[in-house]
């Protein structure tokens, strides 16, 4: 006799780790880029220091001003909150506006403490959703993993 899932259905919350890691990776992105400014040879067209010093201030404030749009960016896919429906092949996230977010699903990553699945939506296109025990609490986490090894998604 072949078991079956029904479906999954958990709430879904920020996850404070994804989130504090995406702020450390563009920050160590900023920092990056920021020594390549600062430390590489004088640009083109800088021939005296003076120029040299405003092409590298001028460079450092933009890619500063990319750094303060992405430090208030809160990617999607591991922040968005709402109720989670996922059966047979489809998925559903209710947000807390009444917005909906439904399409096909596909796992593209299942890892012990890491799952992602891409829910394949009419209005937003492809739409990636990491799900971590954080996410779904320990409770929801065990059901998604039980729900994943007896359903197919």
């Amino acid at each position: 006799m072949e078991r079956v899932s029904e479906g999954f259905s958990e709430r879904l919350v920020a996850d404070r780790w994804l989130l504090a890691a995406w702020t450390a990776l563009v920050l160590a992105a900023w920092l990056a880029v920021s020594l390549v400014i600062w430390q590489a040879p004088r640009p083109v067209g800088a021939h005296t220091p003076s120029l040299e010093w405003l092409w590298r201030t001028a460079a450092w404030l933009v890619v500063s001003g990319g750094l303060w749009r992405w430090l208030h960016y809160r990617p999607p896919g591991f922040a968005i909150e709402g109720q989670l429906a996922w059966s047979a092949g489809r998925a559903e996230v209710l947000l807390p506006s009444g917005e909906s977010i439904r399409g096909e699903t596909r796992v593209l990553w299942q890892g012990p403490l890491l799952v992602g699945v891409r829910l394949d939506t009419a209005t937003r296109g492809r739409f990636t959703l990491w799900l971590t025990p954080a996410r779904l609490g320990r409770r929801g986490w065990w059901r998604l993993q039980r729900f994943l090894m007896l359903g197919t998604p």
